[in-house]
């Protein structure tokens, strides 16, 4: 498997962009950030995650470069739900038990405008914390506060498996 990798990579070296040698750089960065603990995650280690938690609230940040782009050049919806999901998500289980979990059951994004260089910010909060379900709220903005989409997240309280 070695082997077919790195015969891979050689080829793929070899065929790069300066723009594709960056994101495969930054990629990796990601990639030994996993495998040394500091996240948890490909997904947040792929996009370069960085969080901000209190009781009350997560920010999720990520840098908005060619990885997340769709073909218009501009940050892929996809990436802007999964950045609220995450914000949510990570709040929604933050309030909860250590021997409780909350998965999403319905996620919400009405996109409002696009950002092109800096990074994309998404600040949940909870509107509703019972025994089986949470309901989130969030909004992603530009580095300059400007509102780009606003969401809103339902979860279902699980016990979590040991």
């Amino acid at each position: 498997m070695k082997e077919l990798l790195i015969k891979q990579f050689q080829n793929i070296m070899n065929n790069s962009s300066e723009e594709d040698l960056s994101i495969i750089s930054k990629w990796m960065d990601g990639f030994e950030k996993k495998q040394s603990g500091e996240m948890s995650t490909y997904l947040s280690a792929g996009l370069h995650m960085e969080r901000s938690l209190t009781d009350d609230s997560c920010t999720v940040t990520i840098p908005i470069t060619p990885f997340i782009h769709n073909n218009l050049n501009i940050p892929h919806g996809g990436i802007i739900a999964v950045l609220l999901d995450t914000a949510m998500g990570v709040l929604a289980n933050h309030s909860l038990h250590e021997d409780l979990a909350a998965v999403t059951t319905n996620l919400s994004v009405t996109y409002l405008a696009t950002a092109t260089e800096g990074h994309l910010h998404a600040h949940a909060t909870l509107s509703h914390k019972g025994r089986k379900t949470i309901v989130t709220t969030g909004e992603v903005t530009d580095d300059q506060g400007r509102l780009l989409a606003i969401g809103s997240g339902s979860f279902f309280v699980i016990q979590r498996s040991r």
